[in-house]
């Protein structure tokens, strides 16, 4: 009952304030609990989207309101607030907030070069490693032994940097991109000693007669092209660049402050 009348009330005053009544000037009080008022500049503060909202969700948020506010006095009248341990633990939280506050304000203004990204990639290229071997290429297969054996002679020489074109002599051609296994053990057991651009040997392997080609490698130590990676690095760089100017503006400031310490505080053992 006591919620429902609280809602009611809730309601009364959302009632009031779209009717855009002049109730205390031009800053209303649109809620109260006990000495504690809400006024229409606060919520707009809280709420941002409030007057877009519709009056359920206007509800919803003076309640949560009251209900935390309820909380807090309750609180407040059985001493909590003067508790040591929790007024320790305000005061570091506020000067950790008003810290990144006061720091972010320089973060927000550092902006690094594409220079510096280019730069960094290049001086740092080991954090940027493939991590596994990877090879492209294809499989062609024949109708029979003969064709195959015609097409090997006449192609065993050429050096493929790309997919074989279509031959009569070929039954069909399978293609395979960025594998880190072999397609066909049979054909390449190890993609990482195979020759790039070479057609391998005629074999039947799987009750087929093919052969295969490697048109590309990339190995494990090879570094990823600039253009994939480019958001990691513009994110490394711009920590590096921030701990570096938030080390030389700490020493700054340190500099400008006399700071004395007691060595006496500490033991024999770790003087």
């Amino acid at each position: 009952m006591n919620f429902l009348l609280r809602v009611l009330c809730v309601a009364g005053v959302l009632l009031l304030a779209s009717c855009n009544l002049p109730f205390n000037g031009d800053d209303p009080v649109v809620v109260s609990v006990g000495s504690s008022k809400l006024y229409l500049s606060d919520i707009r503060k809280q709420a941002p989207e409030w007057d877009s909202w519709d009056d359920q969700n206007r509800v919803k948020f003076l309640e949560r309101w009251i209900d935390e506010e309820t909380m807090y006095q309750e609180a407040v009248e059985n001493g909590v607030d003067k508790d040591p341990v929790l007024a320790l633990q305000i005061e570091e939280t506020v000067r950790k907030m008003v810290v990144d506050h006061f720091l972010q304000g320089f973060a927000d203004t550092m902006i690094v070069s594409d220079a510096e990204k280019i730069d960094y990639y290049h001086n740092h290229q080991n954090e940027f490693l493939r991590g596994r071997t990877t090879v492209s290429g294809a499989i062609v297969y024949f109708r029979d032994w003969q064709a195959g054996d015609l097409y090997y002679k006449g192609h065993k020489n050429t050096k493929f940097d790309s997919v074989p074109a279509p031959h009569y002599l070929v039954k069909k051609i399978e293609t395979f991109d960025s594998l880190d296994v072999s397609p066909d053990s049979c054909l390449i057991p190890d993609i990482s000693m195979v020759e790039v651009g070479t057609i391998s040997p005629l074999k039947a392997c799987g009750g087929a007669l093919k052969i295969a080609v490697v048109t590309s490698r990339l190995d494990s130590a090879d570094a990823l092209p600039f253009e994939e990676v480019v958001e990691d690095v513009s994110t490394r760089v711009w920590l590096e660049h921030r701990n570096k100017v938030m080390s030389r503006l700490k020493k700054e400031w340190k500099m400008e402050r006399p700071i004395f310490s007691k060595t006496d505080v500490f033991s024999e053992k770790d003087k």
